[in-house]
């Protein structure tokens, strides 16, 4: 199947290959079916929106972008991505751009998105009482 990214330009993907979010990401609720494509960089992807061209987003890994960043995945956030080995699962987190002038690069620490590639179901996942917020800032320069 061809997905349209006016980012990325058209993606020939495989339909087993798409990533669903069941209750969508927050903020894109109507977005279920995404592409994931890791970038030419270690630790950064991009997630397409299968079905609006105009929605993509940077992705960082954010145990390699925060030193010392851990993640507990809950009982009922297993149970909904149908994790079965902690192989299944990566965890990322979404990147809001900006230039030094604005404050730099920041990373969603506190709503990073866990993916179970086995299953190729995904959630955004809450990390309540975090010292880290939803505006972490992270130098992708050094990765």
């Amino acid at each position: 199947m061809i997905v349209a990214s006016d980012l990325l330009g058209e993606l020939t993907v495989q339909q087993d290959e798409l990533i669903t979010f069941p209750t969508g990401i927050l903020g894109f609720p109507a977005c279920r079916d995404f592409v994931l494509i890791p970038s030419e960089r270690e630790g950064l992807y991009w997630l397409q929106s299968a079905e609006h061209s105009s929605f993509a987003f940077l992705l960082v890994d954010p145990f390699l972008a925060v030193e010392g960043f851990t993640v507990e995945l809950s009982p009922n956030d297993r149970a909904e991505l149908e994790i079965e080995s902690e192989s299944d699962v990566i965890i990322l987190a979404i990147v809001t751009l900006a230039t030094p002038e604005r404050g730099g690069c920041t990373a969603n620490l506190q709503g990073p998105l866990a993916f179970n590639l086995r299953t190729r179901r995904a959630k955004q996942i809450a990390v309540p009482n975090s010292e880290y917020g939803v505006r972490w800032p992270v130098d992708l320069a050094r990765m």
